[in-house]
């Protein structure tokens, strides 16, 4: 005997709006200017430490961080993994995992603006929880970077504080051939904070993305966010962008930020979402067939 089916959902009420799909698009991702903000604002906070990393202090009295993050991986791991990962797989020229690696880090610049765009079009109910946990999640990691300003594995052993280990993230891009996008990539790390590592907001952000979606995403669609987390993570290590440390702090605050936005309430919608109501009950039928 089969069950029937039946997925309650709340009836919403279709608002019209005057706004182009452009025009909203560009409403959907002005909360996210606030981020840019932020960040300019820890730039400014720790700029002094990047003028003289070695006695300086950052604005409000903080110095580098050098040995903390790597002595805990050291305690977990016995070596520190980026040092140990780059012995075994950097040979100096580019791999494909390399390029594997290239291309899963610029990801990072995509995936929030993305979801933010996906959330407001097709999932308008949960758009406030998702700008709400991409803020919480976004103070936080910026909280970390002025209260824990840390150096990054690539310039801790330019200071020989760890083994000898480069930073790769752009280097598998020579190996696709696309040399232009790694020298852009290059360009804009260098213009960036590079204590802003403690958290990882990388690899936070890959779960972030990860724990938004995955209730709108079947078994399948679930494991592929999963490795995309774990893709992340090893590409941060492996490139000397990060420690593990990082990277687990990184998703810890994910899991906060996601937390706290449940507790904001479901945004109203303008149009009709194809998505059930957040916390509705969903009932699966058993295939006669077999799961998928």
């Amino acid at each position: 005997m089969t069950n029937s089916t039946v997925t309650p959902t709340a009836e919403r009420k279709v608002e019209p709006t005057r706004h182009g799909p452009i025009a909203q698009l560009l409403i959907a991702l002005s909360p996210l200017s606030l981020i840019l903000i932020g960040y300019a604002l820890t730039h400014w906070i720790t700029a002094p430490l990047l003028d003289d990393p070695t006695h300086a202090t950052n604005r409000i009295g903080i110095g580098l961080q050098v040995s903390g993050p790597a002595d805990v991986d050291r305690s977990f791991f016995a070596a520190v993994p980026t040092v140990w990962m780059q012995e075994h797989f950097a040979t100096g020229e580019p791999h494909w995992y390399d390029a594997v690696a290239s291309v899963i880090y610029v990801t990072h610049f995509m995936g929030i603006p993305l979801v933010t765009a996906v959330a407001w079009f097709r999932i308008r109910a949960r758009f406030t929880r998702w700008i709400g946990a991409v803020l919480v999640f976004s103070t936080l990691g910026m909280a970390g970077y002025v209260l824990y300003p840390a150096a990054p594995p690539w310039w801790a052993s330019d200071r020989g504080e760890i083994g000898p280990v480069v930073r790769t993230s752009a280097s598998g891009w020579d190996y696709l051939h696309l040399r232009p996008i790694g020298q852009l990539l290059e360009r804009l790390q260098d213009g960036s904070n590079p204590v802003a590592a403690m958290p990882s907001l990388h690899a936070g952000a890959a779960l972030l993305v990860a724990l938004f979606l995955a209730p709108h995403f079947g078994r399948r669609g679930r494991v592929l966010l999963g490795t995309y987390v774990v893709g992340m993570a090893v590409t941060l290590v492996l490139t000397a962008e990060h420690y593990v440390i990082d990277v687990l702090v990184g998703w810890l605050v994910a899991v906060v930020a996601i937390a706290v936005s449940r507790k904001l309430r479901p945004s109203s919608t303008s149009a009709p979402s194809p998505s059930p109501a957040p916390n509705a009950p969903v009932l699966r039928i058993p295939s006669s067939g077999g799961s998928r």
